[in-house]
C-alpha cells in the first residue's frame, strides 16, 4: 500500500470488515466509514457512474440510471439513517463466509487501474458490501435491466440474475459475491 493514504484506509477497513464477526458488525464498520463521505462526495459518485455509462447505448442507459443512482443513494439513506438510530446491533446473524474474499478484492482496488478518485470507488464497494453481507439482497438489485431484456428479479424469496455467473473475469466484479443465482438466459440449459 506504501504511502498512499487511500490505500491504507482501504487496508484498515478490509481487516476490520474482516474481523466482523456479525452482519450487525460489519454494518456498523461500513457505517462508520460511509459516514465521513460528504454529499459532495455522493454527488461526484454520481458523476463518475454518469461518465461510467456515457458508452451504454442511449435507451438502456435511460433504464440502466436510475435505478444505479436510487440504489447508491437509497442504500446510503439506510446506512446512515440504521446507524444513527443504532438498528445495527440487533443483526446477530453469521456472515457469510465470502467476506473474506471480497476484503481479499478491496485490498486489490489501489493496485488497480480505476478511472477516478479511488476514494469514491472506495465508496461504491462499501454500499455494495452493506447490500450483499449486510442485508442479503443482490448487489444489483430487483429490477436492474440487463441487455437482451433480462432484469435481476425476486421469485418466492430466491434472486436471479441474468449476469450472475458471466462477470467471473472482471477483477473487481461484485458478482462473486452476491447472493442472487444465474437466471436462466435464451439458449442455456434449464436450471
Amino acid at each position: 500500500m506504501g504511502t498512499d493514504p487511500v490505500g491504507t484506509r482501504i487496508a484498515l477497513l478490509s481487516a476490520r470488515m474482516r474481523r466482523a464477526a456479525s452482519r450487525g458488525a460489519l454494518a456498523a464498520v461500513i457505517a462508520e466509514e460511509v459516514a465521513t463521505y460528504s454529499l459532495h462526495d455522493l454527488l461526484h459518485l454520481r458523476a463518475s457512474v454518469e461518465r461510467d455509462l456515457r458508452h451504454v447505448p442511449p435507451n438502456y442507459r435511460a433504464k440502466l440510471q436510475p435505478r444505479m443512482m436510487e440504489h447508491l443513494f437509497g442504500t446510503h439513506h439506510i446506512i446512515m439513517v440504521g446507524h444513527r438510530r443504532g438498528r445495527f446491533g440487533d443483526l446477530r446473524e453469521h456472515l457469510d463466509e465470502k467476506i473474506g474474499e471480497f476484503c481479499d478484492m478491496l485490498l486489490d482496488l489501489p493496485n488497480r487501474e480505476e478511472e477516478g478518485d479511488l476514494r469514491l470507488v472506495f465508496l461504491y464497494y462499501l454500499i455494495a458490501a452493506f447490500t450483499i453481507f449486510v442485508c442479503e439482497l443482490p448487489g444489483h438489485p430487483v429490477g436492474t435491466p440487463f441487455p437482451g431484456g433480462f432484469l435481476v428479479e425476486e421469485r418466492d424469496g430466491t434472486y436471479y440474475c441474468p449476469v450472475r455467473e458471466k462477470e467471473d473475469d472482471v477483477e473487481t466484479s461484485i458478482c462473486p459475491y452476491c447472493p442472487a443465482e444465474q437466471s436462466a438466459l435464451p439458449g442455456d440449459e434449464p436450471l
